[in-house]
């Protein structure tokens, strides 16, 4: 049996929006104003962590240089190269309000950081209102091609814990806080340390943490976002009556508060922290309305084979949301198991992503299996294994003589295994091959070895 061993970074790169729209969905938000002030009412309960300039990692500002996917309006998919966070996102600036000429001097090279602000600031048909409702998700884009893709900066972030993570500039009250760490005439200054003095929203602070939780977690998209709801499976998967005293205990226990008619206890303060804190939360009427979907009737029916996943969290908030406005359907959910078959349904989903993911993901294993059958035929033997940001180059040795493997001349050439498949034989020489050469990240992966 063969071993294969290939140094993993923390997290897998991520180079197309498509791949950064499904973390978008199960991660952003997690983090905000509200959840830190339902946590800190009463004062501090955590470190702050501040920054500001380029000089600090997390600044979009500071060199991060990254690659992306970029797929263009006739499908075609080109590379495109950024230094920064900021770039990227004085980019999708240009491009959500269709100024070509903006999109293309913000991709120059050789600029400073705050000239791609400036190309951004003078974007044409720009709307206030609209880049006020999508900018947040475009940062997200951004820190995740930063943080994926530049595996020193993910661990200054990994490493700061569950510090809350502050942007100190004095100037912006949007994506800073409004304050500095020093005054004006040079005195410390700690009022940032407290979200009670903040005079701004913090957004790319919070942005930051929700990368954070993603680059800690070593989750799917999916898993991160639903995997604790499935975890809840084998609590509810019990006689009704000791489902009620769980979610309803006596009032004297630990942890029960009293709630009008009846007491609640951890576990449905736990409910409500898992429906409200999941994003997507505020969006189940939509969802449910959008999806023709009428919640009692599909309760009712027992059948919930069709819906998907984003239909399942929509049902779920919306007893939650009856049940806590005093409606009473918790109960009724508990005794005829709609929650436990809605969230039997979100576990099934998960099984199905993830035996396709592993049915299509092109691992290095898999990768040099596909080029080893071709070297076979060929009576060829792979010698050495290279890595590029998204695929792998196998090199080998054909038999010419008694006296051992020689390289070979014509004939077969080194193989290109992709990650989405793709097999692509280089013809050496080529321009297509040293392009490929130029970009490998890796000029020595290990090769497998037997454990035998």
């Amino acid at each position: 049996m063969l071993v294969f061993k290939e140094l993993r970074s923390m997290m897998k790169p991520i180079w197309t929006v498509d791949d950064v729209d499904a973390w978008r969905d199960a991660a952003m938000g997690r983090n905000d104003a509200d959840r830190l002030d339902h946590e800190e009412w009463d004062g501090p309960k955590r470190h702050y962590f501040g920054f500001w300039n380029g000089e600090d990692w997390a600044s979009n500002f500071h060199p991060a240089p990254f690659i992306v996917d970029w797929k263009e309006p006739d499908g075609s998919v080109k590379e495109l190269r950024f230094e920064c966070s900021e770039q990227w996102f004085m980019f999708r600036k240009a491009w959500r309000f269709h100024d070509r000429s903006a999109m293309d001097a913000v991709l120059q090279s050789g600029l400073k950081p705050y000239q791609y602000k400036v190309i951004g600031r003078n974007v044409q048909n720009f709307d206030e209102t609209v880049w006020t409702e999508e900018s947040r998700g475009y940062m997200f884009e951004a820190l995740m091609f930063k943080f994926s893709q530049n595996p020193d900066l993910a661990r200054q972030l990994v490493d700061t814990g569950n510090q809350v993570l502050v942007e100190c500039s004095p100037f912006d009250a949007i994506w800073g806080v409004g304050l500095g760490k020093q005054t004006k005439d040079g005195q410390a200054d700690d009022r940032w340390r407290d979200s009670h003095n903040w005079r701004g929203k913090n957004h790319l602070g919070f942005l930051l943490m929700d990368v954070r939780d993603v680059l800690q977690s070593d989750k799917t998209p999916f898993d991160f976002k639903y995997g604790p709801f499935i975890e809840l499976i084998p609590q509810l998967d019990r006689p009704a009556n000791e489902l009620y005293k769980w979610v309803y205990p006596e009032s004297h226990e630990e942890g029960v508060t009293p709630m009008g008619w009846c007491a609640y206890g951890p576990a449905v303060d736990h409910w409500w922290h898992l429906i409200y804190s999941t994003p997507g939360c505020t969006d189940c009427y939509p969802v449910l309305e959008r999806s023709g979907i009428n919640p009692w009737k599909t309760l009712q029916s027992g059948n919930y084979s069709n819906l998907n996943a984003e239909q399942v969290q929509a049902l779920m908030t919306w007893l939650t949301r009856r049940e806590r406005f005093g409606e009473g359907t918790i109960c009724e959910s508990l005794d005829k198991g709609w929650l436990l078959n809605l969230l039997k349904r979100l576990r099934d989903i998960g099984r199905k992503l993830e035996q396709d993911r592993r049915n299509h993901e092109i691992t290095y294993e898999r990768a040099y299996n596909m080029a080893q059958r071709l070297y076979n035929s060929r009576n060829a033997i792979i010698v050495s294994a290279r890595r590029l940001r998204n695929g792998w180059i196998f090199c080998f040795l054909q038999p010419k003589d008694d006296n051992g493997w020689v390289i070979p001349q014509g004939g077969p050439m080194p193989i290109a295994v992709f990650e989405d498949g793709r097999v692509q034989s280089l013809q050496m020489p080529s321009d297509e091959a040293f392009r490929l050469f130029d970009e490998v990240i890796d000029e020595s992966i290990p090769l497998p070895q037997s454990d035998s």
